[in-house]
């Protein structure tokens, strides 16, 4: 019984504040849109890191 009365306060609590409540679901999914667009932003970045290091040759000339 109570776990029925907690479910439907929110259910209700929801309801008289759509606007907010699909607010706070857009702002989520773009935060975490942005999140992830990072993590495979970093991944990207230490694998063309890895293939141009392995590419590099540096040649140093001492003069006498």
């Amino acid at each position: 019984m109570r776990l029925q009365f907690i479910l439907s306060e929110i259910g209700l609590g929801l309801r008289r504040n759509l606007s907010m409540t699909i607010s706070v679901i857009l702002v989520t999914f773009v935060s975490l849109t942005f999140v992830g667009a990072a993590g495979l932003l970093q991944l990207q970045i230490n694998q063309m890191k890895d293939q141009w290091y392995d590419k590099v040759e540096v040649s140093i000339f001492l003069c006498p």
